[in-house]
C-alpha cells in the first residue's frame, strides 16, 4: 500500500472523488478521509456488498492480470459511477467518481434521473465490449 500512496495517484485525483485500496485478497486496507468505504476497512470487498463481485471483480482481475489502469462506468445500488482501477503489484487503488443516482422522491424525479443515467451510459455503448463467455463460442445443440 505504501507504493500506491507514494506513487502520486491518490494526490493527482480530483478531490471530489473517493478512493479505496484493495490488497491482493480484495480486502479494503485503506480509504480516503470522509469516505463511506472507511466503514469496510479490513473486510473483503465482495463480501460487504451484495453482487459487487459480479459487477467489479472482472475489472479488478483485468487490472491485475494486465498490470495496467482500467476505467469503466458501473451502475450499482442505484448509483452510476466512473471507476478507475490502478494496480501496484497485487494491490489496487480504486477511484470512484459519482456520476448520478436514482431519485425516488417522485415519479417525475425518478424518470429524470433515469434519463440522465441512460444518457451517460449511452456514451459507453461504443466502448470495447467485454469478451464473450466461453460457452457463447460454441454452437447450440
Amino acid at each position: 500500500m505504501t507504493e500506491i500512496l507514494a506513487s502520486g495517484y491518490v494526490h493527482d485525483y480530483p478531490p471530489d472523488g473517493d478512493y479505496y485500496v484493495l490488497d491482493g485478497e480484495n480486502r479494503i486496507v485503506h480509504a480516503s478521509e470522509g469516505s463511506s468505504w472507511r466503514h469496510f476497512l479490513g473486510h473483503v470487498f465482495c463480501e460487504c456488498l451484495p453482487f459487487a463481485g459480479v459487477v467489479f471483480r472482472p475489472r479488478f482481475e483485468e487490472a491485475r492480470r494486465e498490470a495496467r489502469e482500467v476505467e469503466f462506468k458501473a451502475f450499482y445500488a442505484g448509483a452510476l459511477s466512473r471507476i478507475r482501477v490502478v494496480p501496484s503489484g497485487s494491490d489496487l487503488t480504486v477511484f470512484v467518481t459519482h456520476l448520478g443516482r436514482l431519485n425516488f422522491r417522485t415519479l417525475g424525479t425518478l424518470t429524470e434521473s433515469l434519463r440522465q443515467i441512460e444518457a451517460v451510459l449511452a456514451d459507453q455503448a461504443s466502448e470495447r465490449l467485454d469478451p464473450p463467455a466461453h460457452g457463447s463460442l460454441r454452437a447450440l445443440p
